[in-house]
């Protein structure tokens, strides 16, 4: 038999976490270093530098999950990775570079690169579900260290109960079904002890938010008319940034006051100039389609909603991007606008996926692909 990968369950939430923690750590970082003048800490002639405390995050979370074992330490290992390469790739200029230029212009974007990598790994997992026999088993055999200590959730035994019977009726290999009845047998045992299905404070305060979140981005007012209004003020936002930054190449004297805020300047060279003009030329491109997107969605059409998907993704993947290069890493906020819309689209995707194949969603109504409340 072939190796085969078997993807971790929830391996989706362990890759956002990644992700979280990274884009935080290094913006902190940034901000850190922007307000304190970039000091350094250590006494001497020494230098710490921080690419040394990302590489020991990056070490201390490899040998959590190497060493133990427990299912909730990977969660942290997930935090301590987005950290430590927060720490470790923020140096990256250094390393490039022949006079360890930090400020070197190309390591923004570089960086940014780095970010988009996490962002598409993250998606993949997304896709693969992991959801044949064999997967479903792992992750089966994973949750019972929770019944060994004795602290699964009685709802998490319940599924995997569920989960169980479903996979000793199907027919497999023979040896697959076979171990799901053996395992079904065990878990049906009424002696097995289950922690108090007690949600600490801070599990209410999250499923507060999370009740609270589904009551606005996915209310039928938020769907026909927030998302297409916000849609259509960041068109015109775009629309006027875009002619404030093309403009100096018609009147050279406004560039000191429309380009003020670059790092650099796209009048440099002549390479920069076509990539300023391709990053603004990319941004009309988004806000037309911002444009149509929401004309579709007022008119209650799911075509909208991929058409925002689109836009918002090539602003992402690609006019960001340059952003980055040129205004270095004040470009981050339009990013975290760009990924909040993203979030919404794919939000209202998953739960209209949900009500599709009627998964039991108890929440607010949702647009179904055809216009109609569900």
């Amino acid at each position: 038999m072939g190796f085969k990968l078997i993807r971790r369950e929830y391996a989706e939430q362990y890759s956002e976490n990644v992700i979280i923690t990274f884009v935080i750590t290094l913006l902190g970082i940034r901000l850190f270093l922007e307000l304190t003048g970039y000091p350094q800490i250590a006494p001497g002639n020494l230098h710490f530098a921080h690419a040394l405390w990302g590489g020991l995050f990056l070490l201390i979370a490899s040998l959590i999950v190497l060493i133990y074992r427990n299912q909730s330490l990977l969660t942290l290992s997930a935090i301590l990775t987005g950290v430590g390469w927060a720490f470790f790739i923020d140096e990256v200029g250094k390393f490039i570079t022949a006079d360890s230029d930090y400020f070197f212009r190309p390591a923004a974007p570089i960086i940014y690169l780095t970010f988009l990598c996490l962002w598409f790994i993250a998606a993949r997992v997304r896709e693969l579900g992991g959801r044949s026999p064999n997967a479903q088993l792992y992750h089966i055999l994973a949750r019972f260290e929770e019944v060994i200590e004795a602290s699964i959730d009685p709802d998490d035994l319940m599924r995997m109960r569920q989960r169980l019977q479903q996979l000793s009726q199907e027919r497999q290999d023979g040896i697959t079904d076979e171990l799901a009845q053996a395992l079904l047998h065990f878990v049906e045992r009424e002696d097995i002890k289950t922690r108090e299905a007690q949600p600490s404070s801070l599990a209410r305060w999250v499923l507060r938010l999370r009740r609270a979140t589904d009551q606005f981005l996915l209310s039928e007012r938020a769907i026909r008319y927030v998302f297409p209004v916000v849609l259509v003020l960041y068109a015109l936002l775009l629309v006027v940034s875009v002619v404030a930054q093309l403009l100096p190449f018609a009147l050279p004297d406004l560039k000191t006051t429309l380009h003020s805020g670059l790092d650099v300047s796209p009048f440099s060279s002549s390479a920069n100039t076509v990539l300023f003009v391709a990053m603004n030329v990319l941004w009309a491109f988004v806000a037309v389609w911002f444009l149509l997107a929401s004309r579709h969605l007022l008119s209650q059409r799911a075509q909208g909603w991929r058409m925002a998907h689109r836009a918002l993704t090539v602003s992402i993947v690609a006019a960001d991007l340059l952003f980055f290069y040129f205004s270095q890493f004040s470009a981050a906020f339009r990013t975290v606008v760009d990924v909040a819309l993203l979030g919404w689209v794919n939000y209202h995707h998953q739960h209209t996926q949900l009500l599709e194949v009627g998964d039991g969603y108890e929440g607010p109504p949702v647009k179904s692909p055809r216009g109609r409340s569900e």
